[in-house]
């Protein structure tokens, strides 16, 4: 009776030892995680929207924060909302770009792709070289070949300080390929997790290519279209569409956007005790104005998408 009683005391203290030993090996693996989301998103989003009520008084030599609202009455004078109101037109057309222009080519693309149609190899890495390369090797060639190699088509220079009909034309143009890169290797890798056998059945049951890629293959990757969507309205507020890359901090005004605009307020409150200080306080009531609007929208669209749109059965 002892020897059964010992028995049992050592396999409960084993089985005690295992778990505690479970446990540690989960609490080690998810600490570094648990700290980094606690640093840069608890506490810096924390800060960001305390810092949008707050006015550093530099006038007496010392920094006395105050409660204020100034910081978000700054975007509702006439000349700073005219030139955010730009801003917002250049930041929403980017984005119908991304929805109307970038989001159907690439599933397109990467439909032939999937499909190994004829040279589908070659598009492939065509497709991929802009995620390749370097984006400010690619901005480099792409300004030269612009300015030198086709500046008797457009008239002279065209991406530089001084105002060019075709300057956002070709702006454009360079950020619609850098955009068809990431969004062909998502669909393509999602597509292959695409059963062969739903594919041939849809093809026994006479479809042809493009039926089978409306009612086979877009519903199977419904739920990665619509988190490529969501990632471009929440990407509205910082897309600076390469601004910073071709200009620096001297971007012509009527081609800037939201993220350009907020990048160079924080770039100008990086000089400590002067006026420039505040900006970091306007750029944070910005950034709660713009997640106020955008964020509701972004669920909304979400979950309308995922409840309307097509189902895999």
């Amino acid at each position: 009776m002892t020897g059964q009683k010992s028995s049992a005391v050592g396999t409960f203290r084993k089985k005690s030892s295992i778990k505690k030993s479970g446990t540690l090996f989960y609490v080690t693996m998810i600490a570094l995680p648990l700290l980094q989301f606690v640093i840069f998103y608890v506490i810096v989003n924390f800060n960001s929207i305390l810092m949008a009520f707050q006015n550093y008084d530099n006038s007496t030599g010392k920094e006395v924060i105050t409660f204020t609202w100034d910081n978000f009455a700054y975007f509702f004078n006439a000349d700073v909302a005219s030139d955010l109101w730009l801003c917002v037109k250049n930041s929403l057309m980017y984005l119908l770009l991304n929805v109307f222009v970038v989001m159907p080519v690439s599933l397109l693309f990467s439909y032939y792709v999937f499909k190994k149609f004829r040279m589908s190899k070659l598009f492939k890495v065509i497709m991929f070289l802009p995620s390749i390369v370097c984006s400010t090797a690619m901005v480099i060639f792409y300004k030269y070949y612009i300015n030198d190699a086709l500046s008797g088509l457009f008239g002279g220079p065209v991406i530089g300080p001084t105002f060019n009909p075709h300057q956002q034309g070709v702006l454009i143009v360079f950020y619609l390929l850098m955009s068809f890169s990431g969004n062909i290797l998502l669909y393509i890798n999602a597509m292959c997790q695409t059963p062969e056998s739903v594919i041939e059945a849809a093809k026994i049951d006479g479809a042809n290519e493009g039926q089978v890629f409306l009612h086979v293959v877009v519903p199977q990757i419904w739920g990665t279209i619509v988190s490529l969507l969501v990632i471009f309205l929440a990407w509205v507020a910082t897309n600076q569409a390469y601004l910073f890359t071709f200009y620096g901090f001297n971007a012509n005004r009527e081609y800037q956007t939201i993220g350009y605009y907020l990048f160079n307020m924080v770039q100008d409150g990086r000089f400590t005790g002067s006026a420039l200080q505040q900006m970091y306080r306007k750029a944070s009531a910005l950034g709660l104005m713009l997640t106020l609007i955008v964020a509701p929208i972004t669920i909304l669209v979400r979950n309308l998408m995922l409840k309307y749109g097509p189902k895999e059965d």
